[in-house]
């Protein structure tokens, strides 16, 4: 053991105090020990900070989170006002049928129509969901705003039906709303 003096307030006595001493090894490993954590610390954190910037965050699908055939209604006409063409069509069956006053229209000649209306914004009100055993119906008035200014309100009337890939728009009927 290694003794080291020290002074006393006492004039002339000294004494000798025990000095705590480690062999040489011991520290070094401790040393290394603590840094190799440190180390591994920095480039976790690192590693984290770079996975939360280095990668957009995939976005989750409207479609895929919406839980009733309001929303679907909702997200179609979203759809449409973006000019998401593929999109609508794929949220409409191959045997779409749509009701108008001018007719009956499958689902090439509704996307058409829909395409046509250069719509600018709109606007659902009244609206009803009911069920119909395992498709569900939406009735409600919708009023569209054309890019030209022009406005319209309309009362619709959407099926919904529930397939592998999700909901799909069987059927659909849209009349003039009176004033």
């Amino acid at each position: 053991m290694l003794f080291a003096p020290v002074e006393t307030p006492r004039q002339g006595v000294s004494a000798e105090v025990p000095l705590q001493t480690r062999p040489l090894a011991v520290e070094s490993r401790t040393m290394f020990s603590r840094r190799k954590v440190l180390v591994l610390l920095a480039a976790g954190l690192v590693l984290a900070l770079a996975s939360c910037t280095m990668w957009e965050e995939k976005k989750a699908s409207a479609w895929s989170s919406a839980t009733g055939a309001e929303q679907f209604e909702r997200l179609l006409w979203q759809e449409v006002k973006a000019g998401n063409w593929n999109e609508v069509e794929r949220r409409l069956a191959p045997t779409y049928v749509e009701v108008t006053s001018a007719g009956v229209r499958d689902r090439a000649q509704a996307v058409e129509r829909l395409q046509s209306l250069s719509l600018a914004d709109y606007s659902l009100g009244d609206l009803q969901v009911r069920p119909a055993g395992d498709d569900m119906v939406v009735a409600y008035t919708i009023t569209l705003r054309a890019s030209s200014g022009g406005e319209s309100t309309l009362r619709m009337m959407t099926v919904w039906q529930q397939v592998k890939g999700g909901w799909i728009a069987i059927a659909h009927s849209e009349t003039t709303a009176s004033p």
